[in-house]
């Protein structure tokens, strides 16, 4: 099998995983909030590595690029913030219409940051691409919501990150930098999660356990994902999310 077509497969569980996660939090949505999900994904995340840390010992978490790590759970962190207030105050299928901004984010941080070559014809479908957007967004035909910000602003963090991922994708472990991510975000998340705090109910713990493992196996996926491929290739598969949201 072509590295493309591992890299394709890869993505293509990334998003699967994501929309997973996006069903689920919308199903707690007026329940649970989006810093207590925040905080139940993440420390899932770093409950579900432990065996495997336990089993190759803590040498598989040596890296040598912790800033990378920190600056990628800060843009994530704040991302999923966003992402999951976005999710939880508009429908569906508008809200990861207009998080397809993040495939676009990333084609432009790919060809600006990390150097990748993209052709006249990946540019020309960018631009065809943010036109959708705002015909989602339909400025001055429609009520505005600013949680459709919140859903811009989410896919261009979500973009960085992911062109940090494929800068990291060489040298670090998927494990380890899912890990990574969880460890790092969970403190911030439980520092403010007293201000936010409600008693989850025996209906969402199965909502919440899909988020934590979804979440973690969309970071391990992307990963995988950009060891086969260059970012703005892997970029277009995104858009299967609509498909496979409208499924769910």
């Amino acid at each position: 099998m072509s590295s493309v077509l591992l890299g394709a497969f890869w993505m293509l569980l990334t998003t699967l995983s994501f929309v997973a996660m996006s069903v689920s939090i919308r199903a707690l949505a007026g329940e649970i909030g989006a810093v207590e999900i925040l905080f139940f994904r993440c420390l899932i995340g770093v409950v579900i590595f432990l065996p495997w840390i336990m089993k190759n010992g803590v040498g598989v978490l040596r890296t040598s690029k912790f800033g990378h790590h920190a600056i990628r759970a800060g843009m994530m962190g704040t991302g999923m913030v966003f992402w999951f207030v976005a999710i939880a105050a508009l429908p569906l299928g508008d809200a990861i219409a207009l998080h397809f901004t993040l495939p676009l984010f990333l084609i432009v941080f790919a060809a600006l940051f990390l150097r990748e070559k993209v052709d006249w014809a990946v540019w020309l479908a960018t631009f065809v691409g943010f036109g959708g957007v705002l015909l989602v967004l339909r400025p001055g035909f429609q009520e505005f919501n600013i949680a459709m910000i919140y859903v811009l602003i989410s896919g261009a963090l979500y973009g960085g990150n992911h062109c940090i991922t494929k800068v990291m994708a060489s040298t670090e472990s998927p494990n380890a930098t899912a890990f990574y991510m969880n460890l790092l975000i969970l403190p911030g998340a439980a520092l403010a999660l007293p201000f936010y705090w409600v008693m989850p109910d025996w209906h969402h713990w199965g909502w919440l356990l899909v988020i934590g493992f979804a979440g973690s196996s969309a970071h391990v996926c992307l990963l995988r994902a950009f060891r086969y491929a260059d970012a703005n290739v892997l970029a277009p598969i995104d858009f299967l999310r609509l498909v496979f949201a409208a499924i769910a």
